[in-house]
């Protein structure tokens, strides 16, 4: 997996829902301030908590992937059988929207899920509740601080699903540079 399947799964999500002003993927959650920022060239972007976006999303990756070998799936290739894996790990996606339906959303959100055919993707949990979201999203950072976030809402829709995201790899002879330029 690359940050480019989840670029694409985020274009997915906002061609089929137009509640969202915008989306975000490949953001991550500071894990001193416990706020997720989405990196920009040479800066930081605030995710969440934010007031000033509008209706929108982000899709927040756990920071490992599970490599499982699939043996029985062997791919021939010029003679030589090579191993593939399956490249697995979980994914958050937590939208908010102003004055939505908390059910209607999550279950638009998991139909969009099982429409997508990129990356293999699995609902496992959903949360409708907006307070109980922001507590998980903001976890072991002062008490004040989530006290104040949760005093701001006013009618905002929060919701989070978790995904288990996956997608075959098949290792090849090709090293390209990681190097970005």
């Amino acid at each position: 997996m690359q940050k480019e399947d989840f670029e694409k799964l985020k274009y997915f999500i906002l061609d089929k829902n137009s509640c969202f002003d915008t989306g975000f993927a490949n953001v991550y959650k500071d894990e001193t301030n416990r706020i997720v920022y989405k990196p920009n060239e040479n800066d930081l972007s605030v995710v969440f908590p934010a007031d000033n976006i509008g209706n929108y999303f982000y899709l927040r990756n756990e920071s490992s992937i599970k490599h499982e070998a699939k043996p029985d799936e062997r791919l021939t290739d010029g003679g030589t059988q090579k191993l593939s894996f399956l490249d697995t790990t979980t994914v958050y996606l937590v939208a908010i929207v102003n004055h939505a339906d908390p059910y209607i959303l999550l279950q638009n959100l998991i139909n969009t899920m099982m429409q997508y055919r990129e990356l293999n993707v699995q609902p496992q949990t959903s949360n409708w509740n907006r307070e109980l979201v922001v507590i998980e999203e903001m976890q072991k950072i002062k008490v004040e601080d989530q006290q104040s976030v949760l005093k701001r809402l006013k009618d905002e829709t929060i919701v989070k699903l978790t995904l288990t995201v996956s997608k075959l790899f098949v290792p090849s002879d090709c090293i390209v540079n990681p190097i970005n330029s």
